[in-house]
């Protein structure tokens, strides 16, 4: 069967997303004894004291960044989308370059002082989600009009806001007062990138299931 590079791009926007969540919420934290994903976080999986540290940060986060970067350039290559809706694309390939920096940059989660690794890390973790939700709206108006991608807006826009909510009230007020903070930030994290697998699925219907 001959390769088909655009197919392989878009095809990343979903199938990144479900190693991603198959990996870091579901696999990775069994063989780390005494993990509680109910109240502690993701990035506790990845830092520099976990006994899964490189599993986490080689094949959860940077590894799903780099399926984001893919499936941005397939967007980009795309004939469906227009100029404006590839500049929402930017800002999606931008994401997927802080996921793969959030695996670059580890801290010490139990460490008592701040350290650098700690600051770059929640800089790339945390910023990602209103970087993406700009991309997301920018490329949902773009194809407002478009015959066979149109549909995606209603729902983009539902889950954005709910996303954009989640967020907000996870990485920028106190989520260390959270109760079930683990569950909140898996939902807070995983619903921008259903929204991703949601555009990647239509894609792909529109410009290969012909």
């Amino acid at each position: 069967m001959k390769f088909n590079l655009d197919k392989t791009l878009i095809a990343c926007g979903f199938i990144g997303p479900m190693i991603f969540f198959l990996g870091v919420y579901f696999l990775f934290h069994l063989f780390y004894p005494g993990y509680d994903w109910i109240n502690q976080s993701i990035s506790e999986q990845g830092a520099r004291n976990s006994p899964i540290q490189i599993i986490t940060n080689v094949f959860g986060f940077s590894f799903f960044g780099i399926f984001i970067m893919l499936f941005a350039l397939g967007l980009f290559r795309s004939k469906e989308i227009n100029a404006f809706g590839k500049l929402g694309v930017f800002f999606i390939f931008v994401t997927g370059i802080l996921m793969y920096l959030t695996g670059i940059f580890y801290g010490n989660i139990t460490a008592e002082t701040y350290s650098i690794l700690d600051k770059l890390h929640n800089i790339a973790s945390n910023y990602q989600f209103p970087i993406l939700a700009l991309g997301f709206v920018i490329f949902v108006f773009s194809v407002s009009e478009h015959q066979k991608l149109r549909w995606m807006t209603p729902i983009i826009l539902v889950l954005g806001l709910a996303s954009l909510g989640l967020a907000y009230v996870f990485f920028f007020t106190h989520p260390d007062e959270i109760t079930y903070r683990g569950v909140w930030q898996r939902a807070a994290i995983g619903l921008p990138y259903v929204i991703v697998m949601i555009i990647a699925i239509g894609m792909y219907k529109v410009q290969f299931w012909k």
